[in-house]
């Protein structure tokens, strides 16, 4: 790629793209605060079932009282995913903060039967994000070691895994 033109023209844009998180707030101003502090991951899987992963962090026991939500592998408009920012929309649903820090931009729909779902990508991108009731602050993505070629397998990509880390403040104090 280094060698491609266009790759050199399109480099600052691509750049950019990696090193941008997103990041928005929808929960109240002043939220609850429990005795303990709860946080839960989760691989998502690309968004793809929106509606069961909103309706499980809003309703079980253990998830809908976390404080601190990391969940992996999340789309924002890729066609599996019905091209939806699918971190603004767990957000907006459950009234949190969020930040999202894009891994992946993908040269294709996805790998498996994702190849044929209708509709193109509209922005192709896929990452990871952050959510918490409380504000955040310093919100940044931290690239990690390449674990695969992005060009071997079957979903092309161009990128490498981040981690999205952020201060989330705390009324009892920043973590």
């Amino acid at each position: 790629m280094e060698r491609s033109e266009l790759f050199r023209r399109l480099r600052p844009e691509f750049e950019r793209v990696m090193n941008t998180v997103l990041e928005e707030e929808y929960a109240p101003p002043r939220p609850e605060v429990g005795e303990s502090l709860r946080a839960t991951a989760w691989n998502v899987e690309r968004g793809t079932q929106l509606e069961g992963i909103v309706e499980m962090l809003a309703q079980h026991p253990r998830m809908r009282d976390s404080d601190v939500l990391m969940l992996t592998e999340v789309d924002l408009g890729m066609a599996r995913s019905g091209n939806r920012h699918v971190s603004r929309e767990i957000a907006r649903r459950l009234a949190l903060n969020y930040a999202f820090a894009n891994c992946y931009v993908s040269l294709v729909k996805g790998s498996g039967l994702e190849v044929h779902v209708d509709g193109e990508n509209t922005l192709a991108l896929h990452g990871n994000a952050l959510f918490s009731r409380f504000p955040m602050k310093q919100a940044q993505a931290i690239a990690l070691p390449p674990g695969k070629d992005l060009m071997a397998g079957k979903e092309k990509r161009l990128g490498y895994q981040q981690a999205v880390a952020a201060v989330v403040a705390h009324p009892d104090g920043a973590f």
